[in-house]
């Protein structure tokens, strides 16, 4: 089958069509996303992530002149877009290493890091389910409020609103539980 009837059919949700494509393209994706990446894991999601993509977009190819070259430039970018997370991941993690003075030393306060994580992520499921969706797109997957809105199928004035209802939420949960911890640990810290 050509790779034009392979598009064609893909196009119309032809899901015999989107098997071959898979089969014909997903280990020369995955040898170069891992290539790139250096990591077998995160490279078999990022493949499976385009694949997916393209589904997706299944009915947006008739601009697609080539399926191959199509493919490996969705790859390109989501191994780009987890290099940049994980710069971003890493960058905090610095700046967190550099605001806690010996930080490897000093078990409170990893103790303390721990526990505040496990209580925001706890709160976090108590946001109504499209809330928290919004929120992890924004804050973990690090997408724009455009590419959530294009995702979910919102407006980006909604994108933008529940972000903020949703970190004015984590902070007031925040503020009761852990604001006398905080002051005790600056005080500790001479902060």
């Amino acid at each position: 089958m050509t790779e034009n009837i392979l598009l064609q059919k893909l196009s119309e949700g032809d899901e015999s069509a989107f098997s071959m494509v898979f089969d014909l393209h997903w280990e020369s994706l995955f040898t170069y996303v891992v290539r790139v990446l250096k990591d077998k894991d995160e490279s078999v999601d990022i493949v499976q992530d385009t694949f997916a993509a393209l589904w997706q977009q299944r009915d947006r190819l008739s601009h697609v002149k080539s399926l191959k070259g199509y493919l490996f430039s969705i790859a390109h970018y989501k191994a780009l877009r987890y290099i940049k997370c994980n710069i971003q991941r890493n960058d905090y993690i610095k700046s967190m290493s550099a605001f806690l003075p010996d930080h490897e030393s000093n078990l409170e306060a990893n103790l303390y890091a721990r526990e505040l994580t496990l209580y925001i992520e706890k709160e976090l499921l108590n946001l109504p389910p499209k809330m928290r969706e919004v929120f992890m797109l924004s804050r973990m997957e690090h997408l724009s409020h455009k590419e959530i809105a294009g995702k979910l199928g919102i407006s980006e004035n909604t994108v933008k609103k529940q972000i903020n209802y949703s970190i004015r939420f984590l902070r007031l949960k925040i503020d009761n539980q852990y604001l006398s911890s905080v002051l005790l640990l600056c005080e500790l810290f001479g902060r």
